[in-house]
């Protein structure tokens, strides 16, 4: 047992105002607070899992579903050194219900055009990242994502830039060489008239083939907790790579309900199938 695990579970509720009962199911349900153990089976907590119980209840109270909660105060204690979280990996490790599909880049640029077309249409100041595995590729949408920064509440891009640029819309935020999300494609939206994600990572050995006709394993959504999640995701990205907003993105994302919308999923469905008949 670690030295610092010596608080008992009466000592974490004092402290965090969540019950007994409670953390007992937390931890049988999502392993949360995950305990040291003495010989006889007590358990025994450290100091910093109060504060991560306190913000599992902060964030649950304020609307977040709980596996998410727990989920996102994880990564967030777990990360070490620079190497900021992937989105593609996020949604994969803590979303295992997403299929992950096979698809080709023509494909991908249906749904990314889908999406931003959707977002462009329905959603009132939205909060849309993007992530592009070239900056040519972005400054080919440079135009269309400018369209969307004027309508959004945050627009941020990722990609292989030379500096940050925080004077411009969308904010430009640079990737380290060695950054995952130099090897993924993204797009995600959430307001709470529309939402979708959708994050991708090109498999090797392509080399050879037509750019079109690449095949990216990637998985989308239009579920909006994992949407949500998707765009904290991002907002911790763009915060370890040096865009510091004072928290600004965060306050706007737990302050906006979670979208309730279903109705605009026929029209994405029909942009996305109209795109695929004519991207080649």
């Amino acid at each position: 047992m670690s030295d610092e695990a010596h608080l008992t579970i009466g000592d974490v509720a004092a402290r965090t105002g969540v019950s007994t009962t409670t953390l007992r199911a937390w931890e049988r349900r999502h392993d949360f607070p995950h305990p040291a153990r003495l010989p006889g089976g007590h358990r025994r907590y450290r100091e910093d899992q109060c504060e991560q119980v306190k913000e599992v209840a902060r964030r649950r109270d304020r609307g977040v579903r709980l596996e998410i909660a727990i989920a996102d105060v994880m990564m967030a204690s777990s990360r070490s050194g620079p190497q900021a979280p992937s989105v593609f990996a996020s949604l994969r490790s803590r979303h295992p219900h997403l299929e992950a599909l096979r698809l080709r880049k023509s494909m991908m640029m249906s749904l990314s055009w889908a999406i931003e077309d959707e977002a462009l249409a329905t959603a009132a100041r939205p909060v849309i990242f993007g992530n592009f595995q070239r900056t040519r590729h972005f400054e080919i949408a440079q135009s269309r994502w400018e369209e969307l920064a004027r309508v959004a509440d945050v627009a941020v891009v990722f990609s292989a830039f030379p500096d940050l640029r925080t004077d411009v819309a969308p904010v430009r935020v640079p990737l380290a060489p060695d950054a995952p999300m130099r090897h993924e494609w993204s797009v995600v939206c959430d307001s709470a008239e529309f939402c979708a994600a959708l994050s991708a990572w090109e498999l090797p050995g392509q080399e050879d083939k037509p750019n079109a006709d690449r095949v990216m394993e990637g998985m989308w959504t239009v579920d909006p907790w994992v949407v949500r999640d998707a765009a904290l995701t991002c907002v911790r990205v763009a915060q370890d790579y040096g865009y510091d907003d004072g928290g600004r993105m965060e306050r706007i994302l737990e302050e906006r309900p979670v979208s309730a919308a279903s109705a605009p999923m026929v029209t994405l469905f029909n942009r996305i199938v109209g795109y695929a008949d004519s991207v080649r």
